[in-house]
């Protein structure tokens, strides 16, 4: 565990969604973080395609596609983040 690399995490959670048509009826509210105590490090994000962002309520879109992922590690103790590491 001791010679783990930095860009490795803990967890890592993916997903994909298709759709040939999709209509929002809300807008979409999302946030998403990764979390965790102690000395948590991660990240998230998704890739899009067939929709703008913010997406507009009532309007037909076609074709799409979302991936999404998120990733956490727990920094061991005394292990700098690349935050700490950059400061100095």
């Amino acid at each position: 565990m001791g010679d783990r690399k930095r860009t490795e995490y803990d967890v890592e959670i993916s997903a994909s969604a298709t759709a040939d048509e999709l209509v929002f009826h809300e807008a979409p509210e999302v946030v998403s973080r990764p979390w965790g105590e102690p000395n948590q490090e991660g990240t998230a994000g998704s890739d899009r395609s067939g929709l703008p962002r913010p997406v507009m309520t009532g309007v037909v879109y076609e074709d799409i596609r979302a991936d999404y992922r998120l990733a956490s590690r727990i920094r061991p103790p005394g292990e700098r983040s690349e935050d700490d590491a950059e400061e100095g």
